[in-house]
């Protein structure tokens, strides 16, 4: 602001100060060097008015959804209405909160001159997983001679979610072999009356022979043959984001514990079982078991946002969501501790039929007494148990042999 006030100083000081020089001295020279300075005079208010009046800033990202790793590249253009060379540009993109300490802010210097469109990209590089917004676009500019220079705010929003990076597991079975996967359930035989065990809503990727069409011809849409043998290949994924639960522990571990998760869901969608994730962060999430290409979209969705800040205990979670889970749905537990209240609510469910996984991911190189001790416990119990930590490089067999 200072320097904008004392550019039109400086201005309006040249132009008086021609006019009093063509008045004294007289002749073509001066007064030309008088009109001379009205002509700048002129430059220098059209840029003033016209600086940002016609301009227009459009940002674009090349994609909304990544994953782990992956680069963005950002494309900036700026847009005029009229011809006029009106000097230059500073475009400065502020970053992600979250990136905020890892990278500059870019700025690009522009010098439009008489194009009515200017566009540069740039690279937002190896992104870790998780929700980012760009916001608004910051766009200094000035004329050729550094009498004026403006700022301007243009509010701008684009989001884009990373997906947590996943690694192909062969072979997931469960304690008692009943999720192992080797049998597609939609080869199974539709027309098998007696293992029909009711309807369901119809999903993106059920198969006609399923479809049981004297309920949908009752006019509330199409619904599909829910089996026995389907119950036994649906799975909830219960993820411990309490903060209490990474205290002192270090960061990668919950990235450790959102890729292990993305990691099985991932295997459950290529073997056509119905999956579904609970937590609990500042808002409860539910979603309930189904298999469609926009159900893992949107369950990776909640993945990629989700971070381990919940506060109310997780064990607590579990115990209150697993009551609202159907009999035959398979519980699969992810967390780094095993405390005594969720030792003890893992084997009343246990007891109460509940087939469940718990899968322990840890940083320590062995399990401690307590760990080996609690595990065994839940393998009395019939839970069936995992460890895995944090430098694993490869999941090829998950849960049994």
């Amino acid at each position: 602001m200072r320097q904008q006030r004392w550019g039109k100083v400086k201005v309006i000081g040249l132009v008086l100060l021609t006019y009093v020089f063509a008045k004294f001295q007289g002749g073509f020279a001066s007064w030309f060097l008088f009109y001379s300075s009205l002509v700048f005079l002129a430059y220098e208010l059209l840029t003033y008015l016209l600086l940002f009046a016609t301009l227009e800033v459009v940002r674009e990202i090349d994609r909304t959804r990544l994953q782990d790793g992956d680069d963005v590249i950002v494309t900036i253009r700026l847009r005029r209405r009229i011809w006029f060379p009106l000097g230059w540009n500073m475009v400065l993109e502020p970053l992600p909160e979250r990136l905020a300490g890892v990278y500059e802010p870019h700025r690009q210097l522009v010098f439009p001159w008489l194009k009515r469109e200017v566009e540069f990209r740039y690279v937002i590089p190896n992104l870790p997983r998780g929700h980012y917004r760009l916001t608004d676009c910051v766009v200094s500019g000035g004329d050729f001679f550094g009498f004026i220079v403006q700022r301007k705010v243009f509010p701008l929003s684009h989001e884009f979610l990373v997906y947590p990076s996943y690694r192909n597991v062969e072979h997931w079975a469960l304690g008692d072999g009943s999720f192992s996967g080797n049998v597609h359930v939609s080869h199974r035989r539709s027309d098998d009356v007696a293992a029909v065990r009711g309807v369901r809503e119809y999903h993106r990727g059920d198969r006609l022979s399923q479809i049981h069409w004297r309920a949908s011809a009752r006019g509330t849409g199409l619904k599909t043959k829910e089996f026995e043998h389907q119950a036994m290949n649906q799975a909830v994924f219960f993820l411990d984001v309490e903060k209490a639960s990474y205290e002192k522990l270090p960061e990668p571990l919950f990235e450790t514990a959102v890729k292990l998760t993305a990691s099985l869901i991932a295997y459950a969608n290529r073997q056509q079982y119905h999956y579904g994730l609970v937590y609990k962060q500042t808002e409860r999430l539910s979603i309930t078991p189904a298999l469609s290409h926009t159900h893992f979209l949107h369950v990776f969705d909640q993945l990629a946002r989700v971070m381990p800040q919940g506060v109310d205990s997780f064990s607590r979670i579990v115990g209150r969501e697993a009551l609202e889970q159907p009999q035959g749905v398979t519980l699969i537990i992810v967390t780094p501790r095993v405390g005594k209240e969720l030792l003890g609510r893992l084997i009343a469910l246990a007891q109460k039929g509940r087939r469940i996984q718990l899968f322990l991911v840890r940083t320590e190189a062995a399990l401690s007494p307590e760990q080996s001790k609690v595990m065994q416990l839940l393998t009395a119990s019939k839970v069936a148990c995992t460890s895995v930590h944090i430098d694993d490089d490869e999941w090829k067999r998950i849960g049994g042999a």
